[in-house]
């Protein structure tokens, strides 16, 4: 009875020691090349802790490289080649201590022959002052012009002149006329020593013509002044509709 105990106990103990190992180790999940951390267009700097997988079927070593996002030439930079199968670990420290910009990670796990099994990126990364966008100016409504009332004109009052007739000038008296032509004082005032009649006229006419015209300039100016008003009035009246 005792061997029988005995021998069960020593074959538990054998299972449990070969069983321990093997849980401890992680377990092959395939062909996996995951960058857990850091994650896409996250900002770092200085040692930066990668975390991820790197596990293979066939499982040689695994390789973590950096390079500028976008990379068209196709350039990178290795900093860790472990050959150990990690799961859900830290599996390289990134020294980004870079000039400011974006760049990338890359993972790639190599089977024992050279061959990629499997690789994996994370992009955008951010090292040093992200760059600040120019904003762009937000086009505002221009206000529209005021519109200004006319100022009210003041009614011109024209300066009428009136010409007045000329003073008429007495004819000179020749000497010895009255006894030569033997007119009469009487006779003379009845002759051509009277007023002008028609200086007279000319100049009332020339009067007349001048009061005319200003009243006429008067009424074209008073009826241009309505006007303007009334097309100030129908320009404020669509303005507002």
């Amino acid at each position: 009875m005792q061997r029988t105990i005995r021998s069960a106990l020593t074959a538990l103990l054998v299972a449990v020691t070969c069983v321990l190992p093997a849980a401890g180790a992680p377990q092959a999940q395939g062909d996996q090349a995951v960058i857990l951390s850091p994650a896409d267009g996250q900002q770092v700097s200085g040692l930066v802790p990668v975390f991820g997988t790197a596990t293979a079927t066939d499982f040689a070593r695994y390789e973590l490289a950096y390079g500028p996002d976008p990379n068209p030439s196709d350039t990178w930079t290795t900093f860790a080649t472990p050959d150990m199968l990690l799961v859900n670990a830290q599996i390289g420290l990134w020294d980004a201590n870079l000039p400011p910009g974006l760049y990338q990670l890359r993972l790639r796990v190599f089977r024992s022959d050279g061959s990629i099994a499997a690789e994996d990126f994370a992009n955008g990364l951010i090292v040093g002052t992200p760059p600040t966008e120019t904003p762009v100016p937000t086009p505002t409504n221009v206000p529209p012009a005021p519109t200004f009332e006319a100022e009210t004109l003041g009614t011109l009052q024209p300066t009428i002149v009136i010409e007045q007739p000329p003073t008429p000038t007495p004819a000179p008296t020749l000497p010895g006329s009255s006894s030569a032509g033997g007119e009469s004082p009487s006779s003379r005032r009845g002759g051509g020593a009277g007023l002008d009649l028609s200086r007279f006229g000319s100049a009332f006419v020339d009067g007349a013509t001048c009061a005319v015209g200003a009243f006429l300039l008067l009424g074209a100016m008073l009826l241009a002044r309505w006007a303007f008003r009334l097309i100030m009035k129908q320009v404020r009246g669509r303005s507002n509709q």
